[in-house]
């Protein structure tokens, strides 16, 4: 045998596993064996925005194991599903959350997450009870015995304390804040009179600066005499301070979630698209009673202190843009939290969040970073969460529709992968429908 009949040989054999692998068909095909493919699906890339048409994700024992443009089979006991013209994501993660306590329930939250593509929350009660809550939730959802999404903790409530300015507290190593730091939070440090001001609120000669809606339970409430302190703070407004705040975020690292609909809520307390919302079906009946009685609380207001709020509310806006102009890191959170926080529905609530970042100017790409990419790199889960690549968690959204074209995309969901398990349309609706049961029996 001539030399170069060895060597035509040995690169033969070196090819055979390879052809083997891929079953052997003319086509360059991949036979496989377990898990799940959904076939001719684009995958968004959540790092740019750009879109790869015509790939088959292979996920498998809750990983994504390929993602290529060659065909691949379903063999033994694996499964194909054609989304063809469907764009996939990441599972949507709420970084603002209090749902743990409603394992407790019935029905618990998730189903409502799940059926929105919630596949993980970051908890921000963290309690002991509830950190162990978390913990067996997580283990359960984990052997599959629940349908649940992750329950992550990565430390509770990121409120600023009112004592101190956001600049302090940024510059003594916060990680983050969220609701712009609540109440007067971080607009506080945007006044040109904030020397004078911070000290008057916390003198006590005014109530604590937060929305008449910030109460659950009906009781006496004088939001005209908050309106004038939130006026104080919108007409000694100084967009040169907040620019200098926020270069100091984004240089402290100093990461904000911004729970948008919670403080709309707040301001908008009797707005007839959350009296009327339809999705009201899923909240128990004792919570949306206390719900209805905090709007007609806030129909009460004089219309100056509405228009105050209100007012107040779009600055909040405003200030939200201008800090992610400035290099400010932003998360996606909705903090709902059952009757603490009124016309929150679970899973809903995430979705209003991605309309109000539109709202305040938010492109649809980075919305949807801040509810897949951003809070992996916080949570320094980049490894594992936050884009569709192979060897990540198979925690996936499937749409009906480009979420990078418009913003509303984002709430086409077709199918959900949770875990590598899928959850298709239909399943994913019979989840709500059996949660809005369960509710009306009640």
């Amino acid at each position: 045998m001539t030399r170069h009949k060895h060597a035509f040989l040995g690169a033969l054999s070196a090819l055979l596993p390879i052809l083997a692998a891929c079953g052997g068909g003319g086509d360059g095909g991949i036979d496989v064996a377990g898990g799940t493919i959904l076939q001719n699906a684009t995958v968004v890339n959540t790092r740019d925005g750009s879109l790869a048409a015509g790939m088959n994700v292979h996920v498998e024992g809750g990983k994504i194991r390929r993602i290529t443009s060659q065909p691949l089979r379903a063999t033994g006991g694996a499964q194909a599903i054609d989304v063809s013209g469907k764009y996939v994501v990441p599972g949507y993660l709420d970084m603002h959350a209090h749902a743990v306590e409603s394992a407790d329930r019935d029905p618990p939250y998730w189903p409502m997450m799940l059926a929105s593509g919630i596949t993980g929350f970051r908890e921000e009660s963290d309690s002991p009870a509830n950190m162990e809550r978390g913990k067996v939730l997580n283990q359960d959802s984990a052997a599959g015995r629940v349908l649940a999404p992750e329950v992550i903790f990565h430390g509770g409530e990121a409120h600023l304390n009112p004592t101190i300015s956001a600049r302090d507290a940024s510059n003594a190593g916060a990680p983050s804040f969220d609701h712009l730091g609540a109440g007067w939070g971080l607009l506080m440090d945007c006044s040109s009179e904030e020397q004078t001001l911070r000290p008057a609120a916390l003198a006590g000669s005014l109530k604590p600066p937060f929305p008449p809606t910030f109460v659950t339970n009906p009781r006496a409430y004088d939001g005209a005499q908050n309106a004038p302190f939130y006026q104080r703070i919108l007409d000694t407004y100084d967009e040169a301070k907040c620019v200098e705040l926020s270069k100091l975020f984004a240089k402290n690292g100093t990461w904000q979630t911004l729970t948008l609909i919670r403080l709309r809520t707040q301001d908008y307390g009797n707005d007839a698209q959350y009296r009327n919302d339809p999705n009201l079906v899923y909240i128990d009946k004792s919570t949306r009673a206390i719900w209805q009685q905090v709007g007609d609380q806030f129909a009460k207001l004089p219309a100056s202190a509405v228009t105050t709020l209100q007012q107040f509310y779009e600055l909040q806006k405003r200030v939200s843009k201008l800090m992610k102009q400035n290099g400010v890191k932003i998360m996606a959170g909705s903090d709902f939290s059952g009757d603490m926080s009124i016309w929150l529905v679970p899973g809903v609530s995430l979705h209003q969040e991605f309309r109000e970042l539109a709202s305040a100017g938010f492109s649809p790409l980075e919305v949807l970073q801040m509810a897949t990419r951003d809070p992996a790199e916080f949570l320094g889960r980049q490894s594992s969460l936050g884009s569709v690549e192979e060897g990540k968690d198979a925690d996936l959204v499937v749409l009906d529709a480009n979420p990078v074209a418009d913003v509303a995309n984002l709430d086409r969901i077709s199918a959900v992968v949770l875990k590598g398990r899928y959850l298709s349309g239909a399943a994913l609706g019979k989840m709500k429908a059996d949660a809005a049961a369960a509710i009306a029996r009640q």
